[in-house]
């Protein structure tokens, strides 16, 4: 009879956890990235770790200080490389006059509109499908418009500076004490628990950490083989086309078809020009047969390098549970469904490991496990 209260007073702690959570989601956002940055951080901690200056090593901070600016660095770099062919396209696509798209959507338009005449098949408004477009696209396009846009992007820009700050703020102590987190939670652990807490948080730093890597270097092989691959077919902007299709693929099974959406309304706005049939659908068709490849290359051979060699799971399985996230949480749960599935199997292996199922599901993360620790 002791043990239903105990377990009672879990569970409302476990709900007041989480609704605390959501509230504080964004704090919570903040604090998962910076704990990923630190995971990514570590080996340029260890790195720096071995720089000596009159043999003595740099103290921890200098270390962290230095990691936490190499990553800026990089991400700074990268930024300044694609955001300037980022404002020429959007310079582009602000200067596209709706008559120009219509025009080069005629032949494809007008059989439409032949074929609804024919079926007797009203569009509603009673004019053309041609006019229709026009001035959806002039609404769109026009001052108004981007006018909201710009003064979202300023919002949308100062909030970006703050979550940079809080961000690095918390990247540091978390990369200059890696053991902060940890201490934290067995400061909330039950004493008879620690031990199983302990080794659950080493395995999943370790898997976590190859994990992340991996998806880092997944995304830099995409957005390579994608710009080389629209750089063939002579596209403009071919490397911010592959940026995106790498920062996508993040997205698991969604994300190439958005990037691929993406390409294809790049690659029309910058030749409506172009005849349809001839020129503007094979062009078209070039972008898709371009990620079609790459993802087939993608997924053939470096995913399982990524997916199997860290998290050990069964293909299936691993679609099964990105389905079942997204279902729940949508892309954001696409997203965060491996890392978190992973953490849950190293915790049933580590508490529920009597049960057959857990230990089909961590046969093999349970030998990854025992091989590190050797």
């Amino acid at each position: 009879m002791q043990t239903k209260p105990k377990y009672f007073l879990i569970a409302v702690v476990v709900i007041l956890v989480g609704l605390i959570a959501w509230f504080l989601k964004t704090i919570v956002f903040y604090i998962i990235i910076s704990v990923v940055l630190s995971l990514l951080g570590q080996p340029l901690v260890k790195l720096f770790s071995k720089i000596k200056i009159k043999k003595r090593p740099l103290s921890s901070t200098l270390c962290s200080l230095f990691s936490l600016l190499t990553i800026i660095v990089f991400i700074s770099g990268l930024f300044s490389l694609f955001i300037p062919l980022i404002i020429e396209e959007a310079r582009i696509i602000s200067k596209i006059n709706p008559n120009e798209v219509v025009e080069a959507f005629k032949q494809p338009l007008e059989n439409i509109e032949y074929d609804l005449q024919k079926y007797q098949i009203s569009s509603g408004s009673g004019e053309s499908i041609q006019s229709t477009i026009a001035s959806k696209l002039t609404n769109i396009l026009g001052f108004h418009e981007i006018s909201g846009y710009a003064q979202q992007m300023i919002g949308f820009l100062g909030s970006i500076i703050a979550a940079f700050f809080s961000i690095a703020f918390m990247t540091f102590f978390f990369m200059k004490d890696e053991h902060l987190i940890r201490n934290i939670i067995l400061l909330l652990t039950p004493p008879k628990h620690i031990q199983a807490i302990t080794d659950i948080m080493k395995d999943t730093k370790l898997i976590l950490t190859r994990y992340f890597i991996g998806i880092i270097l997944d995304m830099a092989f995409v957005a390579t083989l994608t710009a080389i691959g629209l750089s063939i077919f002579g596209l403009k902007n071919a490397l911010l086309i592959g940026l995106f299709a790498g920062i996508l693929n993040v997205i698991p099974y969604i994300g190439p078809l958005l990037g691929c959406g993406f390409a294809i309304l790049i690659g029309i706005s910058g030749n409506l020009n172009l005849e349809f049939y001839s020129q503007l659908l094979p062009l078209a068709g070039k972008i898709g047969l371009t990620f079609m490849v790459v993802q087939l290359i993608d997924a053939l051979f470096f995913q399982p390098l990524v997916i199997s060699n860290t998290v050990k799971a069964h293909p299936l399985e691993i679609f099964i549970v990105i389905l079942t996230a997204g279902t729940i949480a949508g892309i954001t749960g696409m997203v965060v469904a491996i890392p978190v599935y992973t953490i849950l199997r190293i915790i049933a292996m580590e508490f529920l490991s009597s049960f057959k199922i857990v230990q089909q599901l961590t046969k093999d993360l349970e030998e990854v496990t025992e091989q590190t620790g050797e």
